[in-house]
């Protein structure tokens, strides 16, 4: 009954150093949402402009390219590696859309269309947000 009357005291610091790390393991998961929602926001507003329509995505060869350097820095700028890559994937498939928009069949043009669009897809799944709010597909 002694032995019981003096363990209680250390069996309630242990637990509550197991709080205390539970409680900072939490706190350290928040932080890694609120960064993760930060870089997010951050390359997601890059690509607000980015309209997918085949008519536009021709008209709009230039901006593709002016919007695939500016994921692409900010991409650079971002501490989650899965946000990175994807917005990194995603430049490079912009990058190659502008570049070839206006001299390519209208086949090819799909295909680099579907190809943006499934990198758009990636980043919008990485950061938890619908695809109609990444991009506009016509």
């Amino acid at each position: 009954m002694v032995a019981a009357r003096a363990l209680a005291p250390r069996l309630a610091a242990v637990l509550l150093a197991l709080a205390a790390l539970a409680g900072c393991e939490k706190a350290q998961q928040v932080s890694q949402g609120v960064d993760k929602a930060r870089d997010c926001a951050t390359v997601l507003k890059e690509i607000a402009n980015l309209n997918l329509d085949p008519q536009s995505a021709a008209r709009a060869a230039s901006q593709a390219q002016d919007t695939a350097n500016r994921l692409n820095d900010a991409a650079r700028n971002v501490d989650q590696a899965d946000v990175r890559n994807a917005a990194e994937d995603l430049a490079a498939k912009v990058k190659v859309l502008g570049s070839k928009a206006n001299n390519t069949t209208p086949a090819q043009l799909e295909q680099q269309i579907r190809e943006v669009t499934q990198a758009a897809t990636r980043l919008a799944s990485t950061c938890n947000v619908p695809i109609d709010q990444v991009i506009r597909t016509g």
